[in-house]
């Protein structure tokens, strides 16, 4: 853990944190530390800052908060579209998706995506969640990323998707990761666009009508590399390839 996540329910008073879990553990036998030491800490959705170990033992971890300053939002604001994929990657997907700054999370049905994927128990938030905080705590951002389910592709593409572009206030650069695309990243993207959208497929990859549809909103393909990657491995190098991209450009 980069960063020790604090919420609501761990408060017991004023600037002060209980917790017996996980975390508790970590500063007990990973971070090793004492009475008076301090730690990195962040309220989830809220500032980052110090937290002093006021008590410490085998039942729980006693912290006060100190220094809490906000962070600023991750530029560019990503959105991630994702095939749903099996419950395993989808941990992976979601761990990364946070650590790496994605606002928001739509996992779809696409063709090659299995019916039982969406009978998964992972897909309730109180299953999902400690994933993306445990996205968090390895990036040292505080902000929850969004997660919602559409099990219609067409629907969700051709209605949702439209209405959700609309609500935003500057229109976004939509990118869609093909291995037959012909471009790299930095012939479609400039790295200046502050908002993004980028499409994963499922292991299988997205059938051409789903290309079809995608390229007919506005989405982009571009070529990863030579390699067929999975799915949790496409979204870090998509997201990889972006900030490189970004960082070249300013």
């Amino acid at each position: 853990m980069n960063l020790i996540i604090l919420t609501d329910a761990d408060v017991v008073g004023d600037n002060r944190y209980r917790l017996t879990d996980n975390r508790a553990e970590h500063i007990r036998a990973i971070l090793r530390l004492s009475v008076g030491d301090t730690v990195q800490v962040g309220m989830l959705n809220g500032p980052v800052g110090e937290a002093r170990v006021e008590r410490l033992d085998d039942a729980e971890v006693i912290l006060v908060g100190e220094k809490f300053e906000d962070i600023p939002d991750p530029i560019p604001t990503i959105d991630l579209i994702c095939a749903l994929p099996r419950p395993q990657t989808l941990k992976k997907v979601l761990i990364t998706s946070a650590t790496m700054g994605i606002r928001n999370i739509h996992l779809v049905r696409a063709n090659r995506v299995e019916k039982s994927y969406f009978h998964s128990p992972l897909l309730t938030p109180d299953k999902w969640t400690p994933y993306l905080i445990e996205g968090l705590s390895q990036g040292k951002l505080t902000r929850l990323p969004r997660v919602e389910i559409h099990e219609r592709f067409r629907n969700f593409f051709e209605d949702t998707f439209a209405e959700l572009e609309q609500s935003e206030e500057m229109a976004s650069t939509k990118l869609l990761p093909h291995p037959e695309a012909a471009n790299a990243i930095n012939r479609i993207y400039d790295g200046q666009s502050p908002r993004l959208v980028l499409a994963v497929g499922p292991e299988g990859g997205w059938v051409p009508f789903e290309v079809e549809l995608m390229t007919s909103l506005g989405f982009k393909p571009f070529k990863l590399g030579p390699w067929v990657l999975r799915v949790e491995t496409a979204v870090t190098a998509a997201l990889a390839q972006i900030e490189l991209t970004r960082m070249q450009s300013s």
